[in-house]
């Protein structure tokens, strides 16, 4: 046999394996076709905030999990994501994603990856996207908005009735109609679940950024030292600063934002009393499981108490899960049994419609 020729078996045996290969390698066509992969598109602040982009990351990669092990391939086969660091990334990141052709479902987290989106959807038409927080009008374009308002107002019931000092605050991320319906909810709730508070005595700071705890610490500082001794934090990255400020005093307290802050930041158990749920992880996990499953579409769909889903917000406080939008948290803090029962009283307000809550 010469050099560097190819030996191959006659007759039948040779049918066989021929017929062999071309199964094996139809089969690997077949699977590489029908493997989803899921592009996840962060907002900026990226990874860490313990709080929003990261609940959003792990929402796909809960569904990469899933998907992974049901195709037998790995995480990293089926999960690409990419963490911007300004808005001007945006766009070439949604049209490297979409331009590729690879992904089942291209997820853009942020409520200013929405007006990029909108122009961006309609010269991919085949290929689908959600935007979580926003809504950008597209065809092809699924947009998850959350009641923000619900979770805030329930935090603000929580401040309004453990405060000593009769001020509280709010620090926001950026002065945007997002994080004013944090501030007017938790303002709100504050004011319901203490008449003795008014709406001055609530506090506000901007920090102007998502990823900047530094100056999120130092504009805390400046509200606990003004009289308030609880500080909601709504600022991504920059409201890991409010829990370091807490830190500080033993008679200062705050309250997080979106998950269960004294888990996802256990170091600041002892000072983090209740934190506001925003179920970004399950929106997030849902879309991308439609999409793989065939049941996506396009479309405004709403989270929260009185929405389309009647899921997606509430609050982890105290030790014990009561219904479906209080659940149980791992603050350190004991929290009485006079402010469970208010929160309670919030809770069914809200969804028989005694309490409605402002927003923009």
């Amino acid at each position: 046999m010469a050099a560097g020729s190819i030996w191959l078996p006659k007759g039948g045996r040779m049918k066989k394996l021929f017929a062999l290969v071309l199964v094996v390698a139809f089969g690997l066509v077949t699977i590489g076709q029908d493997i989803p992969k899921i592009g996840l598109i962060l907002a900026t602040g990226g990874l860490g905030d313990r709080s929003f982009n990261d609940q959003s990351y792990w929402g796909a990669e809960r569904a990469a999990q899933e998907l992974a092990a049901r195709y037998g391939v790995s995480v990293e086969e089926v999960f690409t994501y990419v963490e911007p660091r300004s808005i001007a990334d945006y766009e070439a990141f949604q049209r490297e994603f979409a331009r590729s052709g690879e992904y089942t479902i291209i997820v853009c987290i942020g409520f200013d990856q929405a007006p990029v989106l909108a122009e961006v959807a309609p010269d991919y038409p085949d290929q689908k996207f959600v935007v979580i927080d926003a809504v950008a009008a597209a065809d092809n374009v699924a947009s998850i908005v959350f009641n923000d308002w619900e979770e805030a107002f329930l935090c603000g019931v929580v401040a309004g009735m453990m405060t000593k000092t009769g001020m509280v605050g709010v620090e926001g991320g950026m002065d945007i109609p997002l994080i004013h319906r944090f501030v007017e909810g938790f303002r709100q709730g504050a004011m319901w679940a203490n008449p003795d508070i008014s709406a001055d005595d609530v506090l506000v700071r901007y920090v102007g950024a998502w990823n900047n705890p530094t100056l999120g610490k130092e504009l805390a500082l400046e509200m606990y030292q003004a009289g308030a001794d609880i500080i909601y934090g709504a600022a991504g990255k920059s409201h890991l600063g409010v829990f370091a400020a807490a830190e500080e005093n033993p008679d200062w307290w705050a309250i997080g934002t979106d998950v269960d802050q004294a888990w996802s930041a256990p170091e600041h158990a002892d000072v983090i009393i209740a934190s506001g749920l925003k179920r970004v992880d399950l929106a997030v996990y849902t879309e991308i499981m439609k999409a793989v499953e065939g049941t996506w579409g396009p479309g405004v769909i709403s989270y929260g108490m009185v929405s389309d889903t009647g899921i997606g917000t509430g609050i982890a406080v105290g030790k014990q899960d009561i219904g479906d939008y209080i659940s149980a948290s791992y603050s350190e803090v004991e929290i009485p049994g006079e402010v469970m029962w208010k929160v309670v009283q919030a809770v069914f307000g809200i969804l028989d419609g005694s309490i409605v809550i402002e927003h923009e």
